[in-house]
């Protein structure tokens, strides 16, 4: 991904639009930079004209953390991460590569599952079963935790010494883990009433991609942004 430079709102937005973002399939050449590219260009898009970006500015991409954003002021590091189970990528992945149709359910899956692989691969992937359904407000719990632990994932990581800490650091996940129904404002809340302040590191702001909404965490509170796709003419 090449630098972002620009000196203005009005000139970002312009410039994000000619930026392809688009993400192709697991077994059709994804890979880790369409997927960082997808998060920070959106996420550019929706904060164009809020406090946290002053202008004039360059993104870099680069490595641990995978973005600078060079502000006058400072500098900030952006991590960024998918949150999507790792069955759930492996399973779809080999869907596609085996052409194999659905419909299918949605299952249920954990941070810590163990990775499928070989005939345990093949026939969760071929599986009509059902599974395990949710209850009650199970899935804004799964939604929480998956997130605490992707949290936790890259607040460790951050610790190790090849990791560069700026001024400031900041956090950017793209939520991707598969649930019904999942009620936003609720899982919100959720998330931000369990996160103890020491367990976020030194990333002072946390973004999360959340269907056409980034939601914002500090120690301090959360709200809501609504993602602005110039590349869909919102």
């Amino acid at each position: 991904m090449k630098p972002i430079r620009t000196s203005s709102a009005l000139e970002l937005l312009s410039t994000l639009k000619e930026i392809d973002i688009s993400v192709p399939l697991r077994t059709e050449g994804r890979t880790t930079e369409h997927c960082e590219q997808w998060s920070i260009c959106r996420f550019l898009a929706s904060f164009a004209g809020s406090e946290l970006l002053s202008y004039p500015f360059c993104v870099v991409h680069r490595d641990k953390p995978d973005f600078l954003l060079e502000l006058a002021q400072y500098n900030v590091g952006i991590e960024h991460t998918e949150v999507v189970p790792k069955n759930s990528a492996a399973i779809d992945a080999y869907r596609e590569h085996k052409n194999i149709d659905g419909p299918f359910f949605m299952k249920r899956h954990h941070p810590d599952d163990t990775q499928l692989r070989g005939a345990n691969l093949d026939r969760e992937a071929s599986s009509r079963n059902p599974g395990d359904g949710w209850a009650g407000d199970s899935v804004e719990r799964e939604w929480t935790g998956a997130m605490k632990s992707f949290i936790q994932e890259k607040v460790e990581k951050s610790k190790k010494p090849d990791f560069e800490l700026f001024e400031r650091n900041w956090l950017l996940m793209y939520g991707n883990w598969p649930l019904p129904a999942l009620d936003q404002a609720v899982a919100a809340k959720m998330l931000f009433d369990s996160l103890v302040p020491h367990e976020l590191g030194p990333f002072e702001n946390i973004f999360i991609e959340c269907l056409s909404r980034f939601w914002v965490f500090t120690c301090n509170g959360y709200y809501s942004q609504p993602i602005n796709d110039v590349w869909n003419g919102s």
